[in-house]
């Protein structure tokens, strides 16, 4: 929360603690105007603001091209793994129905399989 109240203070507001705590959220911060004459949807637009700007910073916006790229990345490579195996499955299926019957040993048709 350190981080925070500078860049709220920029904005002319001031994040406070409350005494009571929530159990299931935590300590609960109540939002204050610094500048005398604010009004309530004034501190909503500040903190809006604020957090466009932070939703829209170049380093958020790096860091989710670069997450993008790997999800891309792993994606394709399960797809590449996929089409593998159901061309390896529909060859070795294709290939060992025919030498199934033939009368050539075991141990042949699996060294022939890999």
């Amino acid at each position: 929360m350190k981080s925070i109240n500078p860049q709220l203070r920029k904005k002319g507001l001031e994040m406070v603690l409350e005494p009571s705590v929530d159990p299931s959220f935590g300590p609960v911060y109540t939002f204050q105007s610094v500048k005398p004459g604010m009004t309530n949807n004034d501190v909503a637009y500040r903190l809006y603001y604020a957090g466009e700007v932070c939703k829209w910073s170049a380093t958020r916006r790096k860091a989710i091209d670069k997450a993008a790229k790997k999800i891309k990345a792993r994606k394709d490579k399960e797809e590449r793994e996929r089409s593998r195996a159901a061309t390896k499955s529909a060859t070795s299926s294709s290939g060992s129905s025919p030498r199934s019957s033939s009368s050539s040993s075991p141990s042949e048709s699996e060294s022939e399989k890999r």
